[in-house]
Order: C-alpha cells, then structure tokens, then sequence
C-alpha cells in the first residue's frame, strides 16, 4: 500500500472534512484579481473547472448576478459546493457537476468565462 500524500489525496482529505476557506494560494486575493481580469457581467455565463466546494462561484454569482457552472472531479467537493449555494442563497444562479476536468461533461462554446484556479496542480496530463 502507497501512503504517500499526493495533490490529490489531499484534495480528497479536504473534500471529505469541508475546508471552507480558499484551498489555492493566493487565497481570495488571487481570486479577486483573476475575476477582475475577465469581463464578467450580470449576463455572463462562467464555467468553474475544478470548483472544489463552491467558493468561487458563489462570488461570482452574488457580486455579478451572472450564471455559473462549477466542475469537480469528487462528488463530495460537487455536495459541498451545493450546500455552500444553498447557505448563501445562490442556488438559483449556480450548478455544480461531476467531471473530469479533462473530459468536461459539457457542450463546447457556451461559456463567455471559463476560470480555472487551482486545478492545473492536479490533473494528470498538464
């Protein structure tokens, strides 16, 4: 048995307690200055790769007013984003979905943003 701590077991471990915060560096600052480099607007429609619990696009959902798709690869991140749209009253304005970066469950050009924070840490095939 491999007990090694990979990106990814760690992402697991993080989905399966419910870390709330921000999980890639930089933290929300990161985040706030990703966002302001986008155009996104009340009729924006943004794609989330590796959503993780929500956080992002829950922002950008109560600052804009704009439609967002977050994408995880664990179904316990895709809950947790959930519950999080749920709490903040979003849930109107948000989806969630299990995928796989790599393979998105989704049809092409149907996004005006498509935001991607800490995901490229963990893919297989960067």
């Amino acid at each position: 048995m491999d007990n090694q701590l990979t990106p990814s077991s760690i992402y697991e471990l993080v989905a399966e307690v419910g870390f709330k915060k921000y999980f890639h560096l930089g933290g929300f600052d990161a985040t706030r200055e990703l966002v302001d480099l986008c155009p996104v607007g009340e009729n924006s429609y943004v794609l989330d790769v590796g959503c993780a619990s929500g956080k992002t696009a829950c922002y950008l959902a109560q600052s804009f007013g704009c439609r967002v798709v977050g994408v995880d690869i664990l179904p316990g991140m895709v809950e947790r984003a959930r519950e999080r749209a749920r709490a903040e009253g979003v849930e109107g304005r948000v989806d969630f979905k299990v995928g796989d970066a790599q393979e998105l469950p989704l049809d092409d050009d149907q996004f005006d943003v498509v935001l991607g924070e800490f995901i490229t840490g963990l893919v297989d095939d960067k």
